[in-house]
Order: structure tokens, then sequence, then C-alpha cells
């Protein structure tokens, strides 16, 4: 059985995670309209930026060699770990803003050079490009030893950077907590915002947009940008974290359509789409219910329901019950409330009397000029 103390922490740290990530795709799909199929990407640099990038420079600090973190991967790390992390909590705490800013930089920047097809194409043709994109750049990291080492299904170790806290689980979900919760109020502010209300015009309608002078070409550059450098700040968290990385970072786990497109796109159905409330409450429904009882509990619930006497592979009906799960919220949603669990707010307009005083506030104030 897991831990109470432990068990918290985990589902805490699958909320904070998801609710970043899916965010990042709630702000191309939900408000932009953007079919991104190809998030997976974006959260796999964030990743790569921590087990590469950051690993590389620990170690020139350390006086280890960069060129170890991929020559002899696991015993550097482990001696980073061990030796090195404990005793320079300064140093680590650099290199984690560090992480941070190199994931918002990198993500963002590969979305800027995913925003080009994303100005010329539409619909399904840019979804496939970007589902494409994603696979190609997976494949080259995969069997790059530069970037993944010489065993790219086992990755490279991660760094552990809160390890001088002395509880680096609990620091890590501390840190994820308190970074979702800077995001989730950063995006009630935008999306009740004039750039906020743009996004979502160029979504609804982007030749009336173009008919009131704006920019669709921005907007929609801009919405990749900023929901691709927050995929990349996901996937940074997701590395830092013992609980829910594992402690290494592989492609295969990185660049995984099932976690980080799939089951965005499932919780952004769920909480909906352009809802920043609903996007939170879809992560935290499915943290309680999926996280704790089917991951956690997966083989006490396949006894409970003695699946084996009916036919059933015992492993794998437990490992598809999440799937069916989701599944199922997913459907009840659709044909229940199609607009999703927190339907996102109209825009406000200026009521018939707000009008009118935009309109004679000029005038009033002409008039006081003339008599001055």
């Amino acid at each position: 059985m897991v831990e109470v103390s432990s068990l918290a922490q985990q589902i805490l740290t699958y909320i904070a995670i998801y609710y970043i990530i899916t965010t990042a795709l709630n702000l191309k799909a939900g408000v932009t309209g953007i079919p991104d199929f190809g998030h997976a990407m974006f959260f796999a640099i964030g990743g790569i930026v921590v087990g590469n990038i950051v690993s590389q420079i620990a170690a020139a600090i350390a006086g280890i060699g960069a060129s170890k973190v991929i020559e002899d991967n696991t015993v550097t790390l482990s001696i980073l770990n061990r030796e090195f992390f404990p005793e320079h909590p300064l140093t680590s705490i650099g290199l984690i803003v560090l992480a941070i800013v190199l994931s918002l930089v990198m993500g963002g920047l590969l979305g800027w050079l995913a925003s080009f097809p994303a100005l010329r194409l539409r619909g399904e043709y840019l979804a496939i490009m970007l589902l494409a994109a994603s696979e190609g750049l997976r494949v080259f990291v995969t069997y790059t030893p530069q970037i993944m080492g010489a065993t790219p299904t086992v990755g490279l170790s991660s760094p552990a950077l809160l390890a001088w806290t002395g509880n680096p689980g609990l620091a890590a979900t501390i840190l994820t907590l308190a970074v979702a919760v800077g995001v989730y109020v950063y995006f009630e502010r935008f999306y009740n915002s004039p750039s906020g209300r743009l996004f979502r015009a160029v979504r609804d309608d982007e030749e009336s947009a173009k008919a009131l002078g704006k920019d669709v070409a921005a907007v929609r550059r801009d919405s990749m940008i900023l929901g691709s450098a927050l995929a990349g700040l996901a996937g940074a968290l997701y590395s830092m974290n013992p609980w829910i990385g594992g402690g290494s970072v592989a492609a295969q786990s990185v660049f995984d359509r099932v976690l980080w497109t799939f089951w965005p796109w499932a919780l952004m159905i769920l909480g909906g789409m352009s809802s920043n409330k609903g996007v939170g409450l879809a992560a935290i429904v499915t943290g309680v219910l999926i996280l704790w009882p089917i991951r956690i509990y997966k083989r006490e619930i396949v006894e409970i329901l003695r699946v084996g006497e009916l036919g059933f592979n015992p492993d794998g009906f437990a490992n598809a019950l999440e799937y069916i799960l989701i599944g199922v919220l997913i459907l009840a949603v659709i044909f229940l409330r199609p607009q999703g669990i927190v339907p996102a707010p109209p825009s406000r307009t200026l009521s018939e009397e707000e009008i009118k005083d935009v309109a004679t506030q000029p005038q009033q104030d002409a008039g006081e000029e003339s008599k001055g």
C-alpha cells in the first residue's frame, strides 16, 4: 500500500503537471483554434533541457566534465546527485532557474518554427503536419546519442536539483504546485484581457478579425510561441520531479503521444475548451478519480473485480482501466454537457449606457478644454 503523504504528493504533482500542459494546449487549440496534435514535442524539449543541457552545465561546474554526461551518464549523474547537489544549494537553485528559463525559451523557439506552417495550413492538414513533425523529431532525438545518450530506451538520468532540501519529492511537489498556481493566475488575467479576446476572435472568425485591422498571422504565431513555451516548462518540471518523472528522461517517455498529446486533449474536452477553470477542474477530477484508484491500486481493483475469472488478462485489464474511465468521462460530457464541465464565459461587452458614455466623453473633454 502507498503511504498517504506519498499518495497526496503524487496526486498533487499529477494535477499540477497536467494543468500546465493542458493549459498550453488550451491556449493553442481551445482559445486560438490551432489543432495541435504534435503537442508532445514541445513538452519533450523541456525534458531534454533538464536531462541534457542542465546536467552538462552541472557536470562542468562540478569539475567532472560536461562530456561525461553523455559518455558515462549513470555514474556521472550518480556523483552529482549524491555528492554535488546536496552540498551546493545556491548552485542547485541557479540551475533550477536556468532550467525553467531555457525550457521556456527552447519551447517558444520550437513553437515559433512550428508557427510557419500554422500560418498557411488549417484544420486537419495542420493537425497531421504537427503530428508528423512530432514523430520526426522523436525519431531524430531517439537515435542521436549526443541528445539522448547511447541507450535511448533508457535515456538520461535526471539531475536531482532539489536534493539539497533533504526531501526532494516534497520540494518538487511544492515547486510544481507553485508554478501551476502562477500559470493559473496569469491565464485568468490573460483570457479576460483585450489580447485574450483577440485570440478568441481569431478562432471564431478570422475574416472578421482581418476586417477590423487585426494581424491574424501574428496572433496565431504568438499563440504557438506562448503555448509551446508553456509546454516546455511542463516538460522541465516533469523531468525534475521524482514522483512523475521517475528519475530519468527517455525519448519514449517525453515524446509519449498518449501522455502528452492525447491526455491534454481529453482534459481540455472534459473541462471546456478555452476555459481556464474547466481545465483546472478536469485535472483535479482525473487526478483524484484516475491516479488514486487506478494507477496506484489497479492490482487491488482487478482482484476485487475478479476479471481473471471472466477470461480477461488481469495485467492488461489493469493497464486499460484508466483509458476506459477517461473514455466514459469524455462520452458522458459530450452527451450531457458538450461545452465542458465549466464552459468558458462569454467575452464581456459594453452595455448601451457604457457605449454612450465612451462616445460622449471625448465631446465633453473637448468642451471643457474650449471653456478653459
